[in-house]
């Protein structure tokens, strides 16, 4: 059995091997190819069928009529489908239609005949193929024993080709057509658009007959209009179809805008120093059509080896309208600076034109100027050549000059300036606007005028190392406050000199120190209380206001106790005593110091040292009466 099974085989391996082409697919086969040279996909072929449209011959039947149901089939499949049957439940009533083989991507037109009900009303008719699934259809029909008409909005379209633009009249054009298959009695159309409506006649129409009518609106000043038509608006006529008479179209318009554009850069002072604070103003205006609203400015601030950038706010303009920005900066260096500010840096604005919203402008920062004795300025070169000429004082008191510090940097927590004209006779305040530090703004009546004057405000970081002792009670800040030049700030320059400060509510409820115990100490060859009251507060700050008859070293401190005090007086008392004995004088050179012919008048210091003599002796008087009533 095993030789014929063996000789067998051997017969069909040969047999494979002489027929020609054969050998060569097996052994293709066997290598992974297809015997249709790599024609064929390994992808499954399936059929897909779907009801892709159903519809009825007529759409609105009589009674007791016959009716066409078109159903269309399609398969989106790759491959042909098996014969199937279209399932009609119509009244509860089923019945079929055979469907043949598809071939994959085409369609076929299946078409049941069906006869209608004796009386008008409407009947559900639902399609499915059979064993296929989510293949499911249904239409509704209206029998009806008239013909109705079925009036549409067939076109809505303004007359004019051009651009609309706000405010100006926009004709539009209206087509109205009868597209079922009676005739439309007398009716109405309206048109809306933005709170805007009308209501248009519209005449008989006869089936298939269609009117022409027009209507007009005003753009607003929005960028895309909005208009809707509605045919039979009043619902007076029975249509076929009650759901395809209305229409709405867009149209662009072309609006009124603002346009913001920077007309100027102008700075005080016009010819700045280092050290000094420069108010930059920006004068923007709208050269638009419409009003812009509030928006802000970015400027970017470039000098030599020094850059500052920030934003500002520039109000709501009405069209034709300019306001202006301030923004504010303190050169280190001198030298050219370039400032540059964009008008609505944050695009929140839209404008007529978005190409012209830059500035920039060029200054130059000049020399430094050095403070003199007598309240004149003397510079360390000219503002044209950098020579070192100087420059008088004017006949009418000369400049205030730059307020130059002498408090080491690394003890400055925070500076500003502010700038202003001095003259006598004419109350000044120098407001410091930026809230650097803790000083709000000074106030005072000059005796003398000093023309521009800058006031510097330093905060520290520790007691100013122009004075020799803390002040008593807890310390808040300690401040330096500069008047122009050297000497500006003492009694024969002003009078009336108000300081308004604030001290932070946290700092006062970490410390348990109530608003009534701030106070405002002066140093003036030792600290002096000045009277100080609170004037205002806010969310974060309680604001207090101090006079004071100089300018120079303060601290702002809690009150102290009557212990504190005492000791306080004799520990000056003694001082003073020492500095006696020594032959030592005691002179300021402050801003602020209290001098009358060259004598110091301190009554003060002299109860001082009255005290501390007088209160040992007593102790002493006493410590021996007790002791001889004891013998």
């Amino acid at each position: 059995m095993k030789s014929h099974f063996l000789n067998s085989l051997i017969s069909v391996l040969l047999a494979l091997v002489i027929i020609p082409g054969l050998m060569p697919c097996i052994v293709s086969a066997a290598d992974g190819q297809f015997a249709d040279n790599g024609n064929s996909t390994n992808s499954t072929l399936t059929s897909n069928l779907i009801l892709e449209k159903l519809s009825t011959d007529p759409d609105y039947p009589k009674p007791d009529s016959t009716v066409v149901i078109n159903s269309l089939v399609k398969n989106t499949g790759n491959k042909t489908s098996e014969p199937t049957n279209i399932i009609y439940i119509i009244d509860e009533t089923e019945e079929k239609e055979e469907v043949p083989a598809i071939e994959a991507g085409s369609e076929i037109l299946i078409s049941h005949t069906w006869t209608t009900p004796d009386n008008e009303g409407t009947v559900t008719i639902k399609v499915s193929l059979e064993n296929v699934e989510n293949s499911e259809k249904e239409i509704s029909v209206d029998i009806v024993q008239d013909s109705l008409p079925d009036l549409i909005i067939e076109d809505l379209y303004p007359e004019s080709s051009t651009q609309p633009e706000t405010g100006k009249l926009l004709n539009f054009t209206l087509k109205i057509k009868n597209v079922g298959e009676a005739t439309a009695s007398n009716s109405t159309a309206k048109y809306s658009s933005n709170g805007t409506s009308g209501e248009l006649s519209i005449p008989e129409l006869s089936a298939g007959e269609s009117t022409i009518t027009g209507f007009s609106l005003t753009p607003g000043n929005e960028e895309n209009m909005s208009v809707t038509a509605v045919a039979d608006s009043g619902n007076i006529i029975s249509e076929s179809n009650e759901d395809n008479n209305e229409m709405s179209k867009t149209i662009s318009v072309k609006r009124e805008l603002p346009d913001l554009k920077i007309e100027s850069i102008s700075l005080s002072p016009e010819e700045p120093h280092p050290g000094e604070n420069i108010t930059f103003t920006v004068t923007v205006k709208n050269n638009g059509s419409a009003a812009a609203e509030s928006s802000e400015i970015k400027y970017d601030i470039k000098g030599n080896n020094e850059s500052y950038t920030g934003v500002t706010t520039i109000l709501a303009l009405a069209a034709g309208e300019a306001g202006t920005g301030t923004f504010f900066w303190t050169p280190g260096n001198e030298g050219q600076i370039e400032v540059k500010a964009t008008a609505d840096s944050g695009s929140v604005v839209s404008e007529s034109n978005e190409t012209n919203n830059e500035f920039t402008k060029t200054a130059t920062v000049y020399k430094e100027t050095v403070s003199s004795d007598d309240g004149g300025s003397e510079s360390s070169g000219s503002s044209s050549s950098g020579s070192g000429s100087k420059s008088s004082g004017s006949s009418s008191g000369g400049s205030g000059g730059v307020s130059l510090s002498k408090e080491p940097v690394s003890n400055v927590e925070a500076k500003e300036l502010a700038t202003g004209n001095v003259q006598s006779g004419y109350h000044i305040k120098f407001d410091f606007l930026e809230g650097a530090t803790c000083i709000t703004y000074i106030e005072f009546d000059p005796l003398k005028t000093l023309k521009k004057t800058i006031t510097t405000v330093e905060m520290l970081k520790d007691k100013s190392t122009f004075v020799s002792g803390a002040p008593s009670g807890k310390i808040y800040k300690y401040v330096n406050i500069w008047v122009g030049n050297y000497g500006a700030g003492v009694a024969n320059y002003f009078e009336n000199g108000f300081i308004e400060f604030k001290v932070e509510k946290s700092w006062l409820e970490e410390n348990n120190i109530s608003q009534s115990q701030i106070i405002l100490q002066w140093y003036n060859e030792g600290w002096e209380r000045l009277d100080t009251e609170k004037v205002k507060e806010d969310t974060d700050y309680v604001y207090f206001k101090s006079k004071t008859p100089g300018f120079s070293c303060f601290a702002i401190t809690s009150y102290s106790t009557d212990t504190e005090k005492i000791s306080e007086v004799n520990g000056l008392a003694e001082e003073e005593v020492l500095r006696s004995w020594n032959g030592e004088t005691n002179t300021s050179a402050f801003n602020g110091s209290a001098e009358t012919d060259g004598k110091t008048e301190n009554p003060m210091g002299k109860a001082k040292i009255v005290l501390a003599i007088s209160l040992p002796l007593f102790l002493i008087l006493v410590e021996y009466f007790v002791i001889k009533k004891k013998i």
